[in-house]
Formats: C-alpha cells, structure tokens, sequence
C-alpha cells in the first residue's frame, strides 16, 4: 500500500472519529455526518474535476491538487514521459529499418497480413514495376503485380518456397523472390536480380560442355591406342608405366562422361522428359550384378528386397544412372565382404529406393556436401577406388528431374542409408 493511500485513509478516518465524537456529545447523529461526509466528498468532486481539467490539458498545474490524486497525476505525468519516449525510440527504429531496406539494392516491400502494400523502397519501383502511389492506397500485392507465376505462387502461401520470374519491369531480367513473415502477422517480400548469376552459370554450363566434348574424342584415341599397345611384347617397366596411363586416361573417360552428363541434366532442367514406364525391379537386378562383377574377390554381400509389382514413369537411363552410382558407390567405398542391401518399397503416397550398408559411414559434417560436383570425404581414397566425385551430383540432378529428392543419413562406425523418395503420381503398376 503506497504513502498517498495510507493517508487518504487516515483523513478519512479522522472525518469519522471527528463525526462520532461530536455524535455524542450532541446526541444527533445526523447533523455531523451530513457535514463530514457531505464536506468530505464535496472535496473529492474538486479534487476529481481539477485532476479531469488536468488531463484535458486545461490546467499544467498539479499544484491544485491534493493526496492520491496529486501522487496519481504524478505517476500519470511519468508513465506519460516513459511511452513519449519509448515512442520516440520505437520511431527512430523504424525508420533506421526502412533506410536499411531503401539501401538495400534488392526490392523489399513490407505487407499487412492481408497482402496489402504498406511500405517498398526504390529498388521495388525498379525491378517490380510498383507505383509510387502504391504506398498511400494500399493496394493488395497481386494487383500491383500482374504475373501468372507469381499469382500462383502467392496464393499457394509464399512463404518457404521461393521463386523465379521475369521482372514485371524489365522482361530480360530475371528475379529470385522470397516471402518472409516477421513482427504482428506482417510479411516481408524480397526480390533479387538474378540474371547476371544466371548467364555466369550458363557460362559455366557451356564450357564444361563444349570442353567435355572436346576432350571425349581424344581420349578414345589415346585409350585405343594404350590398349593396342599394352599388349605388344615391351619391356616390363615401359608395360607397367603403359598401363598406369590408360587406366588414368580411362579414368579421365569417366570423369568427361559424367561432365556431360550433369551438363545435359542441367541444360534440360526446365524441360519435362518424355516419360517412359520404367520396371524398376529389372533395372535394379541388372546393376546389382553388374556391382557384384565391380566388388570382385572382395565379396560385397549386396540383397535385393523389391517390390515387383512398383514402376516409374520417367527416363530409364537417367534412372539407371542415379541408382547405379548409388549401388556403385556403396560397393567402392565400404570395405570387403561388407553387406550391402537395396530395397524399392511403397513409402506413403509414394516410393522410395534405399541403398543401405554397414561400412565405415560418414561423419555429419559432410553430409549436406556430399552431393555437391567433385566433393569429396576422402580425397585420396576415392581417387583409388575410381570416384569422379561427380556421382552424386548426377543422382541429385536426375532425381529432381523426376520430381523426387534423397535423404542421406549416416553413423559412424555403423553404415550410412542413401534415400530417394518418389510422388505417388510418378508410381506405375506393373502388370506380369
């Protein structure tokens, strides 16, 4: 209990003994309390209309007032200062916010929670096509831009899944765009020119093409002529040096065909495949054999547990090539006699094919790397065993192609269990 009401209570209080007193002394009990209560209250109501004209602004003064209710404009008058200046810091935030964003040379437009525009910097009026007068009528964001894809993309729920699209201002520039929810209910949109990233990588894309096919031609001559002359009758250490160089002029094959395999993926991206049934099982038998003749007198244990019954639609050799490299793979890199098991089963809606070992396995720090072109655990040990490094990026590519994605996930000391999960629309029903 605060000083101010305490000594409200103790006026009272003597009001009361002052009114008892006088109660009996004069034996009228009703002339007293009409006086002091009446007096008493009469003192509260200019009490309340002088802290009423002060809250109004009409009197600055709280000198007027007196007990609780000057202590009450005094806290009042605080609390006031404290919000002016909360306020003020607040402001000052804000709008160190929006220079950051109109810095920024990415297009940001902040909107309500009902998509309506409430703030975009320059960069929005530049790569967006948004009118200046945007900001003042608060239109939605699917009036301000008109494009199908980004239309779609919106009313699906932005947020998480990002998108590109010609920019509405300038049809040659391309915009990477991401919807991110922040504060109360408040969604920021962000646009990225993306074209000159674009035409670097297509760039790239061509001259590990171009280059790949270059080198296919010469490598086949070099190969053929390592061969023919790897079997005339030559001096021991000139056979041995002949042998080491056809089988890294073959190695060199390898890497140039899986080259231009990840550049035909990557320059097909958006192009849909013509999709083929494709008997998964059948494809799955014939690389395990072909994994056993590669394991050799190592004596991999590789297990097939299949459905016999499950198909895909999509391209055979694409798919021959993803699931090879990941059987492939597991035979080259756990150690002799290591039990290897795939299996192609129903997985919810979908499908799902598991290569699964129990070699070395991985340590997680790699795992979110390991299916980037050239990237390597043990850089000196697949070298060895014929890696490209290469065969995980095709699996990665090939998979999104057909709608698809691959989980890895690996311990230590107990085996690592490559995933790839299919729709349930890419499933066909094999008939016998």
């Amino acid at each position: 209990m605060h000083d101010s009401f305490r000594t409200e209570l103790g006026r009272l209080l003597v009001i009361s003994l002052v009114i008892l007193l006088f109660g009996l002394l004069s034996d009228v009990w009703w002339l007293p309390i009409l006086l002091g209560l009446g007096g008493y209250i009469i003192w509260q109501l200019t009490q309340l209309y002088q802290m009423e004209e002060w809250l109004h602004g009409v009197s600055r003064n709280e000198k007027h007032l007196r007990g609780i209710w000057r202590y009450m404009a005094s806290r009042m008058r605080r609390i006031s200062h404290r919000g002016r200046q909360r306020k003020k810091r607040l402001s000052r935030l804000l709008h160190r916010f929006y220079d950051t964003l109109e810095a920024m040379p990415d297009a940001a437009v902040v909107l309500k929670d009902d998509l309506r525009v409430q703030w975009f910097n320059a960069a929005a009026i530049q790569l967006l096509g948004l009118d200046v007068d945007a900001r003042r009528k608060e239109k939605r964001i699917h009036a301000l831009v008109e494009h199908p894809a980004f239309q779609d993309w919106v009313e699906e729920g932005a947020v998480d899944s990002p998108l590109e699209m010609p920019s509405p201002a300038d049809p040659s520039r391309l915009l990477h765009l991401r919807m991110v929810s922040f504060g109360d209910r408040q969604s920021l949109l962000l646009a990225h020119d993306v074209t000159e990233l674009k035409r670097v990588e297509a760039v790239r894309r061509d001259f590990i093409a171009d280059v790949s096919h270059e080198l296919r031609t010469p490598l086949t001559v070099v190969v053929g002529y390592m061969e023919m002359l790897s079997e005339e009758e030559l001096p021991d250490d000139i056979h041995q040096a002949l042998l080491s160089s056809r089988r890294q002029a073959q190695r060199m094959q390898s890497i140039v065909a899986d080259l231009l395999m990840l550049s035909r993926l990557e320059m097909n991206a958006d192009q849909p495949d013509d999709a083929e049934i494709v008997n998964v099982p059948d494809l799955l038998a014939g690389l395990v054999e072909d994994a056993r003749r590669l394991s050799g007198e190592a004596g991999h244990s590789l297990q097939l547990h299949l459905d016999e019954s499950l198909g895909l639609l999509g391209n055979e050799n694409q798919l021959g090539s993803a699931f090879g490299n990941l059987i492939f793979n597991a035979v080259r890199h756990t150690p002799a006699g290591t039990p290897i098991d795939i299996f192609w089963s129903r997985e919810g809606s979908g499908a799902c094919l598991v290569v699964a070992d129990r070699g070395p396995g991985i340590q997680a720090e790699h795992l979110q790397r390991l299916t980037e072109r050239f990237y390597r655990v043990d850089k000196s040990r697949s070298r060895e065993r014929g890696g490209t490094g290469l065969g995980l990026s095709i699996v990665r590519h090939v998979l999104r192609r057909h709608e698809a994605k691959i989980e890895i996930t690996s311990v230590p000391s107990e085996g690592s269990r490559f995933i790839c999960l299919f729709p349930g629309h890419r499933l066909v029903k094999l008939s016998f």
